[in-house]
């Protein structure tokens, strides 16, 4: 027995303000951020959804919902037309605080716990300086709302790909304080908890949440309170579920959907437009679903707005354009997401064997190579402590900014009040961290164990390695925006560092290279690195020289920072 859809249990004042409105809504995929190129996905829907209801987005694989979606929520480029969400415009940063999302993936961390990933999220989406147990019983609740409170300690990724989108639910929970944009949430899930999720979406609506979700599957389209069916990029019915069954006539609602795709001649049927929607089987005068609905908002060929161009959401004023983005950093952010990266490593042996043994076991071997010639270790050692920290960071940070992209959870970020200067300086602080620890460690084996003649102040040396170690994570950082598959971002690894290694000055010293090589050594921040820790190795003190050197690549961390930061726009094509 079907529960009673919210909208038979209570409707408020017809007056009540829209949670989303769109008029003539197009969306390009794969458009330039000038606006250009791409192909039309969604082909100028028109719709209203009301607050405190359920909204079912129904339509075949490929017709344009998961787009339509992502243009809600606003990370969605290439947008034209009217797109309205909670009476603003859909890419107005305020409304990462009142909308939550959930992709069709489980776009949550797998190498955490569900309890991480939910205390987490619930620290992006609290205001102001949230206090541990808020964060904590925040968590358990949304941990038992989706049924997974015996797993909230298990990793993600040792879960069921269901229990996993469950995760995920869970997350959109946490940021949907208005409204919910879910993404096919119930795929993977049994029967059972398919029932107690919808439950719990109209318990939501009865609280006054909006909720739009999405799906395929006809039997729960029926459990919706309204229907906005897509088909090949245009909305072809907006309807409720039993208005929609009288006008095809089927006897459920997947004859139903068959009947509006595929209509059948009927007697008393007007032909339609050659670009328009099909018509309905029966239906005097032709037209669509929703045409036939009074109280339905019209979604057929709407007029333009005055002066003949349509509103471009992806292009708000500049008064909202930065909005929530540039302002100071938020330490309980930008803390959070720091210690979260610094849990993921420390269950990755391979990262720790990478960055904290690797470097110290080159050295020993490096020299075992020179053992006949120490004069050549100790003019080669010095610079390789900043090397090999800068390369293996750089290494660590592209991959792990690329997984961040390519699982969705990026995606989730951009739609909480996370800023790009939180994530990207909780990065740099948690890989900051790991630096320092490989800087002591692989110094102390250099000096300690293999005798390395080092004349200036071990602290500056130290710090040197640490600048350098920032510098390949903010590169790393950089390249990762320019990378489609962890295979890509190794290949970046020969051309972005491998040049500066040839001439910074370690196999041959730049005095000895010819004017265009010395030349373009001096363009490598690497040659800075080199060049600041020979100086430290060979010259007792700090000279300006040293100061100098650490003032450049400092700057070219500070510069390839802002470009990465620049990569990490809201909206994507």
């Amino acid at each position: 027995m079907a529960e009673p859809k919210t909208s038979d249990r209570r409707i408020r004042s017809p007056d009540d303000t829209l949670a989303i409105r769109a008029v003539d809504v197009r969306i390009r995929r794969g458009t330039a951020w000038g606006g250009r190129g791409g192909r039309e996905i969604v082909h100028g829907v028109s719709f209203e959804v009301r607050r405190g209801t359920v909204t079912g987005l129904i339509g075949p694989s490929g017709c344009g919902k998961t787009t339509l979606m992502r243009a809600i929520v606003g990370i969605q480029r290439g947008v034209t037309g009217e797109l309205r969400v909670l009476g603003q415009e859909a890419c107005t940063a305020d409304l990462n605080r009142r909308v939550g999302y959930a992709t069709q993936s489980a776009s949550v961390y797998h190498d955490l716990t569900v309890a991480e990933n939910l205390r987490y999220f619930m620290t992006l989406a609290t205001q102001g300086t949230p206090s541990p147990l808020e964060i904590i019983r925040g968590a358990e609740h949304v941990t038992a709302s989706v049924g997974l409170a015996p797993e909230s300690r298990t990793q993600v990724g040792r879960l069921s790909g269901g229990q996993r989108g469950r995760v995920s639910l869970a997350a959109a929970f946490i940021g949907g304080r208005e409204l919910l944009v879910l993404d096919e949430p119930t795929v993977g899930l049994d029967p059972v908890l398919r029932r107690e999720l919808w439950d719990g979406f109209h318990q939501m609506a009865d609280r006054g949440l909006t909720l739009l979700i999405s799906s395929h599957v006809m039997d729960e389209a029926a459990r919706c309170d309204r229907l906005l069916l897509l088909r090949e990029g245009q909305l072809i019915a907006d309807e409720t579920p039993d208005a929609l069954l009288r006008l095809t006539g089927a006897g459920d609602l997947d004859r139903a959907f068959l009947r509006l795709v595929e209509p059948r001649p009927a007697p008393r049927q007007a032909a339609a437009p050659a670009d328009g929607p099909h018509p309905l089987p029966g239906a005097d005068g032709g037209g669509t679903a929703h045409a036939t609905n009074p109280g339905a908002p019209a979604v057929s060929d709407p007029a333009p707005p005055p002066g003949g161009r349509p509103a471009r959401p992806d292009r708000p004023d500049r008064r909202h354009r930065g909005e929530g983005r540039r302002v100071p950093l938020n330490l309980p952010r930008t803390t959070a997401t720091a210690l979260r990266v610094i849990r993921q490593m420390r269950r990755d042996p391979r990262t720790i064997l990478l960055v904290l043994a690797l470097p110290p076991a080159l050295l020993v071997l490096l020299q075992a190579i020179f053992a006949n010639s120490p004069t050549a270790f100790d003019r080669a050692g010095a610079g390789l402590l900043g090397v090999f920290p800068l390369m293996t960071m750089f290494f660590l940070t592209s991959v792990a900014m690329l997984r961040e992209r390519r699982s969705g959870t990026l995606e989730r970020l951009m739609t909480t009040p996370i800023g790009r200067g939180d994530l990207l300086t909780g990065y740099g602080v948690a890989f900051g961290l790991l630096a320092v620890a490989q800087a002591a460690i692989t110094t102390t084996t250099a000096v300690a164990l293999l005798h390395l003649r080092i004349a200036g102040p071990l602290l500056m040396l130290g710090l040197l390695a640490v600048l350098a170690a920032l510098f390949g994570t903010a590169l790393g950082l950089l390249t990762s925006a320019f990378a489609n598959s962890e295979f890509q971002a190794v290949q970046f690894l020969p051309p972005v560092l491998l040049p500066q290694f040839l001439l910074c000055g370690i196999l041959v010293p730049p005095d000895q290279m010819n004017s265009v090589l010395d030349t373009l050594s001096m363009l490598m921040p690497m040659t800075y690195v080199v060049d600041a820790l020979n100086r430290i190795s060979t010259t007792p003190g700090v000279s300006m020289l040293v100061v100098r050197d650490a003032l450049v690549i400092a700057a070219c961390t500070l510069v390839a920072l802002t470009l990465a930061a620049a990569t990490l726009r809201r909206q994507s094509p």
